[in-house]
């Protein structure tokens, strides 16, 4: 009897467990389920990834999967912002080991692009960049991290100006830079004759009259101190200066262009060398 009542005991209890293995994932899917429906979209990801990780083979893991899918795109900026505030304090940390340990190492490459990855946005004004120091300028430029020069082509040749004014103090790269900047803006004042015809003493100020000597005057700047990038961009504006000025936008004449020459010598796709914006 004794024995009957302890198998009894041990059936049931498997049987409870049974059931409640069974109930469990169902009850973590339907909370996940109901965080969805609340918008608890950090509530709702946690919580299904969860179960998919305990149950990966459970008959509704597609279900969860599509709930927990949708909750991680809508949590994608929280959860990137969240990476990368860690990563920042990671670097802060290391920066700040590394000045103890190492005091004569030159930090500031590191300091400048923890400087600008904590910045949420690029800087909006080009006076922005007039004081910055060389190091960190360079990481701003190189990321694109400036106004767009198309949209404001009066203040970026001002600013151009200034930075250009003090390049002993900017490493070639950087003056490059600087120069394919200049020359977008320049670009965009070309195509805008209207603009040109009526704006003759902004552009004596920023010392870029007459235009066309302007021009290819920036030109040799950034293809004489740039990396092979900076030059294939630098060849690619040239012949576009040397094409239009050659032509009008209906016609298809060839034109004898060094830069053109240059494009070719190197095996740069032509079928990529988009006009300027």
């Amino acid at each position: 009897m004794f024995k009957k009542i302890v198998k009894l005991s041990i059936v049931t209890i498997f049987i409870a467990s049974a059931n409640l293995y069974a109930l469990a994932p169902l009850d973590m899917l339907e909370d996940g389920k109901r965080a969805f429906d609340l918008s608890n979209w950090k509530e709702c990801r946690e919580i299904l990834q969860r179960f998919m990780e305990t149950w990966p083979e459970h008959e509704k893991y597609n279900e969860a999967l599509y709930f927990y899918t949708i909750a991680s795109a809508k949590t994608i900026d929280s959860r990137t912002e969240t990476y990368r505030t860690a990563l920042g304090n990671e670097l802060k940390d290391a920066i700040a080991s590394l000045s103890l340990d190492l005091p004569d190492m030159d930090a500031s490459e590191a300091k400048a692009a923890l400087k600008i990855a904590e910045k949420e946005t690029k800087p909006e004004l080009w006076d922005d960049l007039v004081k910055l120091p060389p190091v960190e300028l360079k990481h701003y430029l190189s990321r694109g991290w400036y106004p767009e020069p198309s949209e404001t082509p009066f203040e970026t040749l001002n600013w151009a100006k200034i930075r250009l004014s003090n390049d002993s103090d900017i490493d070639s790269e950087t003056k490059s830079s600087i120069a394919l900047i200049k020359l977008k803006a320049l670009w965009k004042l070309m195509l805008s004759p209207l603009v040109v015809a009526n704006s003759q003493e902004k552009l004596e100020k920023s010392g870029c009259l007459p235009l066309d000597k302007a021009f290819k005057d920036t030109l040799q700047v950034a293809f004489k101190n740039g990396n092979p990038f900076q030059k294939r961009e630098t060849a690619i504006l040239g012949y576009h200066f040397d094409y239009f000025k050659t032509n009008n936008f209906l016609s298809n004449k060839k034109v004898n262009s060094s830069w053109l020459r240059y494009l070719k010598s190197r095996g740069i796709s032509l079928e990529d060398a988009w006009s300027p914006k």
